[in-house]
């Protein structure tokens, strides 16, 4: 799985958070885009990241290989 599918597959609030983050948004920033407390982004973003690498080391399914 290439990552903006598996930015897809993902959860909104963590898709949104990821794509500020890598966009160069500084916590506050990611904070107020999603109407949480600064203090909630730091942990935000580790669970986002832990979702994703599981998201692009899993196996495409069946019938999905690109070739």
């Amino acid at each position: 799985m290439d990552l903006a599918a598996a930015l897809n597959e993902l959860p909104e609030v963590h898709a949104k958070a990821l794509r500020l983050h890598r966009a160069g948004t500084d916590a506050a920033g990611i904070a107020e885009a999603l109407g949480i407390d600064v203090e909630a982004v730091p942990p935000l973003l580790r669970v986002a990241e832990a979702k994703l690498a599981s998201l692009l080391a899993a196996p495409d399914p069946p019938g999905n290989a690109v070739t």
